[in-house]
């Protein structure tokens, strides 16, 4: 039985490293991503490139927010 408990425990050490890893990856690109968005917005607005958002663009913007408090209340929840 002692033999079984190390090895679970072994898994879930596993798998708390690659969850923490998982997030350390999550928060790298996103700081990419917002790095690129705001380079884009510059660009156009130096050149007056102006493009209406389609509903498509907005929902897809919206379930992204949507979908980053859930993963950040999740985040709290575990500490």
């Amino acid at each position: 039985m002692q033999e079984h408990d190390t090895d679970l425990l072994e898994i879930l050490n596993t798998y708390m490293d690659l969850a923490e890893k998982q997030e350390e990856v999550i928060y790298r690109l996103t700081q990419i991503v917002r790095k690129q968005a705001n380079e884009l917005c510059h660009i156009k607005s130096l050149y007056g490139f102006f493009q209406e958002e389609t509903p498509q663009d907005i929902e897809d913007e919206n379930l992204a927010k949507e979908a980053l408090s859930q993963y950040e209340e999740m985040k709290q929840g575990d500490l």
